[in-house]
């Protein structure tokens, strides 16, 4: 039987810096995967498949699918084993499959809640423990994970994104000549795939060949002390939290001067691969030809002196609160219960929300197997699913020019942070939109770093016009693949739209209602403080029957 073939690996044109990538963690696994985001139709997904075909069918290479089951992921019990040979046998799952190989996962921001759950855990810990009716056991699963995404439909929570040891924006090429020539090169491959396979085949065999050769020589490039230095200074001038980005600027450089056939590491070579590392991680991404090592102490020194005078003015001049400020938003967490889960509420009455079953069709297969060989006659038993408790909470903060009059900002910020550090030992995810001049931006995705919230509450500064609308949309943006129901929004805003469109105020009410209706429960708070009142914060409540209160209500 002829074999069918992908389109070629080294066929492929203008997406160097992914190719260059993946090639990378083939020769050393342990980057730990590359994430691909940009554009549609710019062969993201042909290239990760065309470097499976490249490696051959010895190396692992699974594709989990976004919507696959939890048995197909983790492993199940082999049913027909169970009742022709009355043995138990696991079937290995997705991850087991991919073990010292590729894990790719297409749209990898529209992933679950839980299977990304998952994954933090098995790329944390190499494995997994697979329970099920009867064993439980330890299966391995050490693997290079490779995400393609679009960011259009949707961001990738900071954890999984954290996860990629490498990650690549791509672009549509704009010369005429090159999208000439991947469009004749794609007709030509439609037309007859193995012949065209044919014209690249000794390519593909001699890159694996030169990948196979970097990857036992790796283990002995020389990394001088001056480049180590070097990649310090990168993680300190990008203010990237913890080691993970250190460790990985070294081996990346490592395996790119493997890949080159060198016997050392150079400053150029960590230069050239430090945005993949880095872009992902740091706040706001230098690129290594703007920044001068010699500098590093004297810009770090600046930094830090100017972070304590913006925190002491803070201090001084917005953050003299009145006590009920400093008590916080009061909301429930979860209580340890697998039964139910817990409805949030300002105003601190805990209601009990139990969320039905969403996996009926998970067949409970030993209690199923038990029952027929019993009765001898076959009846379904399901299993009994209840989603896993989980609190996420967006701040909205409205910074527009307005939120400068009096300790309006002031008493914001005050309120925000006592709410973070109410809870210091509940897994809370927290996000945060502002808004930016004639718009809104997400200043956070959702994360359980309180210190990053911290810090980003600290740095609000005012200005600009008040687009609620804009602000809404950005909301919708951060739950897009997400369940809105587990998330509770606070809206800090005097409601005094006035950008966005003819009637701005009327565009935020259209915007909720089409996007946020389905949000657990949200709260507007009213910040404004003029003598003459307008009462829009508390009429966008009433308009949408939110919950409302006042900031003089903390």
């Amino acid at each position: 039987m002829q074999p069918t073939y992908t389109y070629p690996f080294t066929a492929i044109k203008a997406q160097e810096d992914l190719k260059l990538c993946l090639l990378l963690n083939l020769i050393d696994p342990s980057i730990g995967g590359v994430l691909a985001t940009g554009d549609k139709g710019t062969a993201k997904t042909t290239m990760v498949r065309g470097l499976s075909q490249l490696m051959g069918g010895d190396f692992p290479f699974v594709n989990l699918p976004i919507g696959a089951t939890e048995d197909r992921v983790l492993g199940s019990i082999n049913l027909e084993a169970l009742i022709n040979q009355k043995t138990t046998v696991v079937d290995k799952g997705l991850l087991t499959q991919a073990h010292q190989g590729f894990l790719y996962i297409d749209e990898i921001n529209l992933l679950n809640d839980y299977l990304m759950d998952v994954l933090l855990d098995a790329s944390a810990t190499g494995g997994y423990h697979l329970e099920r009716e009867g064993i439980s056991q330890w299966m391995d699963s050490r693997f290079s994970l490779v995400g393609t995404m679009n960011p259009e439909e949707g961001a990738l929570r900071p954890q999984l994104l954290d996860r990629f040891g490498l990650s690549v924006t791509i672009a549509t090429p704009t010369d005429k000549k090159v999208r000439s020539q991947i469009a004749m090169q794609r007709l030509q491959f439609d037309s007859d795939p193995t012949a065209y396979y044919l014209q690249f085949e000794k390519e593909e065999q001699a890159i694996k060949e030169h990948i196979l050769f970097a990857k036992q020589q790796i283990h002995t490039i020389k990394i001088p002390e001056k480049v180590q230095e070097q990649c310090a200074a990168l993680t300190i001038t990008n203010q990237v939290e913890g080691m993970r980005a250190d460790i990985l600027l070294l081996k990346t450089a490592r395996a790119y001067a493997a890949y080159h056939n060198q016997t050392e590491v150079s400053p150029e070579m960590v230069d050239t691969i430090a945005p993949f590392v880095l872009q992902h991680r740091a706040k706001e991404y230098t690129p290594p030809s703007d920044q001068d090592p010699n500098d590093q102490n004297d810009q770090s020194k600046n930094s830090q002196e100017q972070e304590a005078t913006e925190e002491q003015s803070s201090n001084t001049t917005e953050f003299q609160l009145p006590k009920a400020v400093q008590q916080g938003l009061q909301f429930s967490a979860p209580k340890k219960s697998k039964q139910q889960e817990i409805k949030l509420d300002v105003l601190n009455k805990v209601s009990p929300v139990a969320y039905p079953s969403q996996k009926q069709t998970d067949l409970a297969i030993l209690k199923s197997v038990k029952t027929y060989l019993k009765t001898g006659s076959f009846r379904p038993i399901y299993k009994q699913f209840t989603e896993k408790s989980m609190v996420r909470i967006i701040f909205l903060i409205d910074t527009s020019a307005s939120m400068a009059m009096g300790q309006q900002m002031g008493y914001i910020k005050g309120i925000i942070e006592k709410t973070i550090h109410a809870y210091p030992s509940q897994k809370i995810h927290y996000a945060m939109v502002a808004l930016q001049d004639t718009t809104a931006k997400i200043l956070q995705e959702f994360t359980t770093n309180t210190k990053q919230i911290t810090n980003l509450n600290y740095e609000l500064r005012t200005g600009g016009k008040t687009n609620l609308g804009a602000a809404f949309f950005k909301v919708y943006e951060l739950l897009r693949s997400l369940n809105p129901q587990l998330t509770q929004l606070f809206v800090f805003t005097d409601g005094k739209a006035n950008t966005g469109c003819t009637e701005p105020f009327q565009y935020a009410i259209n915007t909720y209602k089409k996007h946020l209706s389905k949000v657990l429960k949200t709260t507007i708070i009213d910040t404004e403080s003029s003598f003459v009142k307008l009462g829009k914060a508390k009429q966008l409540a009433h308009l949408l029957q939110l919950e409302y209160a006042a900031v003089s209500d903390f």
